[in-house]
């Protein structure tokens, strides 16, 4: 489908508005870290980084900045319609528009990077909870079948 029409399933907006969301908490928090690699600017103790491979929060911050922040946005714009040809290389599931793949994988990311930071650091704000959450609402959303629908390739799409 994937070309605008009149209708699109409510469920598909609510699904940009998550990623739109999910894009910008990533992008505010890792721009913070890196601009701040000591972490004050976000609270965050240098116990933290204890047991981790990390000395501050730079490698974090640029971690978070393009996987949780820079992905999601390009998904949110494949999700809106954008037609770029190159999406497609690291699209797996081609019978999709790329954007609708893309969403995927910024869930998968959004919900390891939560895994990985509890792991790590313990569990230690809300935050956490309501990141993991979305991520696995984004999921849910998107492997909806009327959402998987709305982005399925028209047969001449290619």
């Amino acid at each position: 489908m994937m070309q605008e029409t009149r209708y699109s399933p409510h469920i598909v907006y609510i699904l940009r508005v998550l990623v739109g969301f999910q894009m910008v908490i990533g992008l505010a928090g890792g721009l913070i870290m890196v601009f701040d690699p000591t972490g004050k600017t976000l609270n965050l103790p240098g116990i933290f980084l204890l047991g981790t491979p990390f000395d501050d929060y730079l490698i974090p911050g640029l971690f978070l900045s393009l996987c949780v922040g820079l992905l999601p946005l390009l998904a949110l714009l494949g999700l809106l319609g954008a037609r770029w040809k190159w999406p497609e290389l690291l699209n797996v599931y081609k019978r999709f528009h790329w954007g609708w793949s893309y969403t995927l994988y910024s869930a998968i990311v959004l919900i390891l990077w939560m895994d990985i930071q509890v792991f790590f650091i313990g569990y230690w704000h809300v935050a956490q909870t309501v990141n993991a959450l979305m991520g696995v609402l984004i999921l849910v959303i998107t492997l909806m079948p009327q959402v998987a629908d709305h982005y399925r390739k028209e047969e001449t799409d290619g």
